[in-house]
């Protein structure tokens, strides 16, 4: 049995595609569980972990950069090419975008309040 591997995805923020590069990460979040040892009985504590989302945007004429910084409480989506989409909700910038003008690029760096799978 084979099956099609995430190659590509399609970023769009409030329903507008930005034109990403190959190699966005999507995290869904979730929990980061710590071990703990007590002689020989293990234990864990658990650390919330919001979702995130990283890539590397191409900066066309689009693409506003100080509007970009400025985005809150936006729905996003996560489009992999395998079917496989993810929604954002509650997404926000965490750092402004910064223009690598030899490139044409930026980085796109965005964590939210939930992620799911549609």
């Amino acid at each position: 049995m084979s099956g099609k591997i995430t190659g590509r995805a399609t970023i769009r923020v409030n329903g507008q595609e930005f034109p990403s590069e190959r190699g966005a990460t999507l995290n869904p979040g979730g929990v980061n569980r710590a071990t703990k040892m007590a002689g020989t009985r293990v234990y864990y504590n658990e650390e919330p972990v919001a979702p995130t989302l990283q890539c590397t945007v191409l900066h066309t004429e689009e693409m506003d950069l100080v509007e970009i910084g400025k985005i809150v409480g936006a729905t996003v989506l996560f489009e992999a090419d395998n079917g496989q989409d993810y929604m954002l909700t509650g997404g926000f910038v965490t750092e402004p975008p910064a223009l690598n003008s030899s490139e044409g690029t930026f980085p796109l760096n965005m964590a939210a309040r939930t992620c799911r799978r549609v």
